[in-house]
């Protein structure tokens, strides 16, 4: 399968525990790019087949797909 991105939130409970969180979805195969422990939030990337595993691990909240956006150049005809 292919991989994905994630944005994946901590529960209130464990906002001052993320960083073993962290630690938690890095050994379920999540790629951490991101740990912004003041929001609770982190983000990465793993393949398709382990977002399920990654959502019942002890503190995550809610996990969503990150999308990217790309905005045309000012100088561009189509704005």
């Amino acid at each position: 399968m292919s991989d994905v991105n994630l944005l994946i939130s901590v529960d209130d409970n464990h906002m001052d525990k993320i960083p073993q969180v962290v630690q938690k979805l890095q050994s379920a195969g999540l790629n951490v790019e991101q740990s912004m422990e003041q929001i609770g939030v982190v983000t990465g990337s793993c393949d398709q087949a382990k977002v399920k595993a990654l959502s019942q691990i002890e503190g995550v909240s809610h996990i969503e797909s990150s999308r990217k956006y790309q905005v045309a150049p000012p100088n561009s005809d189509i704005q």
